[in-house]
């Protein structure tokens, strides 16, 4: 008997020592989970920003064509003195009576051509920006802080001014502050840091 209760506390630390080593365990794997679920929450999050950019380039580049080809006084003027011209000469080569009708059909029909290619030009658009609300939505339910109101702003301001250049450079400045904070990988933890700190203190006394 007496060995038997002799033994029970050197049973009762192997029981203690397997629970604490099972438990330091698992913590440890719980914790290296954790790494890796926000690691590959960050990739996801740079991946969702980089196509973000890319749909913004593409509307602003898509309204910049657009503008330049079908938007710009410089256009419309020349469209005007083309029609002009067809008029004229239409006018000038119609049957007596018909000049008027004539020179009218000819510079309408300059004009209408340019409708419908700005037309065209403009739907071709709605595909850039379809684009950019696809890109924008994820970011917009980020719960970093900042983050989703930096995406929403700008979106919003490319679909009220694609051509508002410094506006959109400013709301893609403030989105790129948010983004670098929400990528900063996690402080450690206080554990580790007090550890550390003990550690640095034994390092100072001993010296």
């Amino acid at each position: 008997m007496d060995v038997l209760f002799n033994a029970l506390p050197g049973a009762a630390l192997a029981v203690v020592l397997l629970f604490l080593g099972t438990w330091e365990s698992d913590r440890r794997t719980r914790r290296t989970e954790a790494r890796k679920t926000a690691a590959a929450d960050r990739a996801a999050l740079e991946a969702q920003a980089d196509e973000f950019v890319a749909a913004v380039m593409a509307v602003t580049t898509a309204g910049v064509v657009h503008d330049a080809m079908w938007g710009g006084w410089k256009t419309r003027a020349v469209v005007l003195i083309q029609a002009l011209a067809q008029g004229v000469s239409a006018y000038a080569g119609a049957a007596s009576g018909k000049a008027f009708s004539a020179a009218n059909e000819a510079a309408h029909v300059v004009i209408s051509e340019w409708d419908r290619g700005s037309a065209k030009s403009a739907q071709e658009l709605a595909a850039p920006l379809a684009r950019l609300g696809s890109a924008g939505a994820p970011l917009m339910r980020r719960q970093e802080p900042g983050l989703a109101d930096a995406a929403n702003e700008v979106v919003v301001s490319i679909r009220e001014n694609y051509a508002d250049a410094e506006r959109i450079s400013s709301s893609l400045s403030v989105f790129r502050e948010a983004l670098g904070s929400a990528l900063e990988p996690p402080a450690p933890s206080r554990r580790r840091w007090f550890r550390r700190r003990g550690a640095d203190q034994i390092v100072e006394t001993s010296g």
